[in-house]
């Protein structure tokens, strides 16, 4: 008989404050995206005016950053 497969489910969840302004120039706001595969946090997706970073889980240190024209930039590679 053969072995069920079991099937984690990629959640998404978004951190909103009571008001994203992410177009003022000091704004501190950021949209803060966590992605988990089941219990598990995959990372934190942050979103501001000036750029995107993603922490991955348990690093508190080092961020992937990238200003919105060079994050674009690399989507658009991911999809050819």
């Amino acid at each position: 008989m053969p072995r069920k497969r079991k099937v984690h489910v990629t959640k998404v969840t978004a951190l909103l404050p009571y008001s994203v302004d992410l177009t003022k120039l000091s704004s501190s706001n950021t949209l803060d995206i966590q992605v988990r595969t089941g219990k598990e946090l995959l990372g934190t997706l942050k979103m501001g005016r000036g750029s995107v970073q993603w922490w991955p889980s348990g690093n508190k240190t080092h961020a992937l950053r990238k200003n919105w024209r060079h994050f674009a930039e690399m989507l658009t590679r991911s999809m050819a």
